[in-house]
């Protein structure tokens, strides 16, 4: 019996990248649950959710633009990891927390 191999034919970016659009898109939810739910009269807590998304939008808009380049590179073998774009979105949910606690400590 022969062992039949899968190839991934350049699959595994788009896969990657459309990971990466859902979270981005779950963040940018928070932002707006963060922004409905914060106080109207504590406009220093509106700060952290407003940059977070303006953030989180153009690293989203960035990486759907950079997807075709990002998957010729990957078919080559010279792909990157995208470190920048992962600590955006980690950094956003460190920003998110701080202006929750904000809340609760004022």
């Amino acid at each position: 019996m022969v062992a039949s191999q899968s190839t991934d034919a350049g699959l595994q970016p788009e896969r990657t990248s459309l990971s990466f659009a859902r979270t981005s898109v779950s963040i940018l939810g928070l932002v707006v649950a963060c922004l409905r739910w914060l106080p109207p009269s504590n406009s220093i807590a509106l700060v952290g959710p407003v940059i977070v998304g303006a953030l989180v939008s153009g690293v989203t808009v960035h990486e759907h633009r950079a997807r075709s380049h990002r998957m010729t590179r990957c078919a080559t073998g010279s792909a990157t990891p995208a470190l920048g774009a992962g600590a955006v979105l980690a950094v956003s949910i460190v920003v998110l927390s701080l202006s929750g606690l904000w809340v609760l400590a004022h």
